[in-house]
């Protein structure tokens, strides 16, 4: 061993031997070799693309698409850039992706728990769905919710209730909102409802703070809740009836021209039904498995005090077991949430524009390579962000219970 490294020491460990410097010299040897693996992996791509004459490049960007997309969240014509094609298609991805998560986490949660019911019957039904939707490929069940909706009446012939609920094969519509009568009235409420529902989550708090002190019932979560509706229904009624007109304006939907096309309201289209009933069923399956783990993984103890407490079962798991249980939860719910955004690149098997069936589409006249570098970076972004998302409250939970 050279005499310069016998002496070179860090508090009063050579540095050779210290465990910290050596943790910090393998980090940054490691990183350098996986970016240097990485830059010579671009690299040879890059000379592989020039060297066979590949198409590549991003300069189709700015040009025009003229291709139609069936559905989309945001405005859209033909006539848009082949980027905003992709804004398009990204924003499509990204909506089912939203609504997948949180329907998947409320239905998994619900089957998770009803896996734990001492009731015999809702135990074993449980058990079926999570059986049968976690062992279908997910592609079956696509295929299968497509041929159902594709089993209902036409347009001229769909279900009417209340003609306010139009179902037929092209989708669902219902009433919603088509725009907003006043800037200043609208924000005006928006702000009421912002007070409405943090008055909500106090009156939540402060209630589950008291049941656990006290004991017995006070129903938090019902009575939050409650007060955060009762204030956004009331502001909406009273700035209504001061103003003579609502902070948003609601048209409900109805049939229109010689074909009978629903115009008006929010129209569900069928493709992001079949995609989103696909998902969340699928997903669900997952998510109550991993709930009825974290909950099992909860000792017995806990739920005696909780029942000590005075809480009823259901007051037990929501205040004693399940904030418990979060810590196990929450890491493989994150790996749930990226599967399914990642699963919806499905959806064009079933008619859904989403982000991988425009980018399909693109790669007929434009280069291939060049459009999936794009489709990845963004699946990669919506991924991270959920990421970062989850490992933020993972952190929040965990600072709560330390404290």
């Amino acid at each position: 061993m050279p005499a310069f490294l016998r002496n070179l020491t860090y508090e009063g460990v050579p540095v050779w031997r210290h465990a910290r410097i050596v943790q910090w010299a393998f980090q940054i040897v490691s990183g350098v070799a996986a970016v240097s693996l990485v830059i010579w992996f671009i690299a040879n791509i890059g000379l592989a693309i020039d060297s066979r004459n590949i198409p590549f490049g991003f300069g189709f960007l700015d040009t025009e698409y003229q291709t139609p997309i069936g559905e989309h969240v945001i405005p859209y014509d033909p006539s848009n850039t082949y980027l905003y094609a992709l804004v398009v298609a990204a924003m499509n991805t990204l909506v089912v992706a939203v609504f997948g998560i949180i329907l998947a986490t409320i239905l998994g949660i619900l089957i998770g728990v009803a896996r734990l019911s001492s009731n015999w019957l809702v135990s074993k039904l449980a058990l079926v769905y999570v059986e049968f939707f976690r062992n279908v490929p997910l592609l079956v069940q696509l295929l299968f919710w497509f041929f159902i909706i594709l089993a209902l009446p036409p347009v001229r012939e769909g279900i009417v209730l209340l003609d306010a609920l139009y179902v037929n094969n092209s989708g669902i519509s219902v009433p919603g909102p088509s725009g907003f009568s006043s800037g200043a009235m609208l924000v005006i409420w928006m702000a009421l409802a912002i007070a409405g529902i943090a008055l909500g989550v106090l009156v939540h708090r402060k209630l589950a703070e008291r049941e656990l002190a006290v004991g017995g019932v006070a129903h938090p979560v019902l009575a939050g809740w409650a007060v955060a509706i009762a204030v956004i229904v009331g502001s909406w009624l009273i700035l209504s009836v001061v103003t003579g007109t609502s902070p948003i304006e609601w048209s409900a939907p109805a049939p229109e021209g010689r074909f009978g096309r629903i115009a008006g309201g929010i129209t569900l289209r069928a493709g992001m039904l079949v995609v989103l009933a696909g998902l969340v069923m699928y997903t669900a399956a997952f998510i109550a498995e991993i709930v009825r783990g974290g909950i099992q993984s909860v000792g017995k103890g806990q739920v005696e005090a909780g029942r000590a407490l005075g809480l009823t079962p259901m007051g037990a798991l929501r205040s004693v077991i399940f904030p418990q249980a979060l810590r196990v939860i929450i890491p493989p719910l994150i790996s749930q949430y990226l599967n399914l955004t990642k699963n919806s690149s499905l959806g064009g098997a079933v008619g859904f524009p989403e982000l991988t069936g425009v980018g399909i589409t693109m790669t007929q006249r434009e280069p291939a390579i060049s459009i999936f570098i794009l489709i990845m970076l963004s699946y990669l972004a919506m991924s991270l962000t959920w990421s970062l998302m989850g490992n933020l409250y993972n952190r929040y939970i965990s600072f709560e219970r330390s404290r």
